[in-house]
């Protein structure tokens, strides 16, 4: 009988792939790791690699942009402002834990760097960050027309106000090597009310 070809192993094999990209990136740095470790750590061949990703560029875009995909779909669903703050702490909570492992502040770091030196990750970066800003944009308007959020801000320039506080928090934890994600949280809640509700 032939055997069929499963259709998760795409996914499984960049899984696989990005999983051994990180710990390579994590003990030697994004600018140290060649190709051959990164196939060494996940047990596959460079041309089975290169099935999947084009570089390592392309693999620490994936690693970026897989990093706040899934906490940014949230943001279609909140409405009101205390759900839109609830929304955004929960995001900055994703976004910090994906951050704190071991070795992974560095790696956030790296990820910037290279995107200053690489077109092809900055444009993938700045397509995810468009998804981002658009998604926030829409829900802090939902809230505005409900009279619920400072209306007089351009929910774009909030958004990208919101988007950039966040990164740059992540950033300065990541410097600093703080671990302590709720109080980070917290501090970015705060941002986000004094944005979306300042006191008038």
């Amino acid at each position: 009988m032939p055997r069929h070809a499963d259709p998760a192993l795409p996914l499984r094999r960049r899984r696989q792939i990005m999983d051994a990209a990180r710990a390579c990136f994590r003990e030697r740095g994004f600018r140290l790791t060649t190709i051959e470790e990164i196939c060494a750590e996940a047990r596959i061949s460079p041309g089975a690699l290169y099935r999947y990703f084009d570089s390592k560029a392309d693999i620490i875009a994936a690693i970026a942009l897989d990093a706040r995909a899934a906490a940014e779909a949230m943001l279609d669903r909140v409405n009101g402002s205390e759900g839109l703050i609830e929304g955004l702490a929960e995001l900055a909570r994703a976004f910090f834990e994906t951050f704190d492992g071991d070795g992974d502040a560095a790696l956030l770091a790296d990820i910037w760097a290279e995107a200053a030196r690489e077109p092809l990750l900055a444009k993938a970066l700045q397509q995810r960050d468009q998804v981002a800003v658009g998604r926030l944009a829409a829900a802090i308007e939902r809230a505005q027309a409900g009279g619920a959020i400072y209306p007089v801000l351009p929910p774009g320039e909030a958004a990208e106000a919101l988007i950039a506080g966040l990164e740059g928090m992540a950033l300065r934890r990541a410097l600093r090597r703080e671990s302590a994600t709720g109080e980070a949280v917290r501090r970015y809640r705060i941002l986000a009310l004094h944005i979306l509700k300042p006191k008038r």
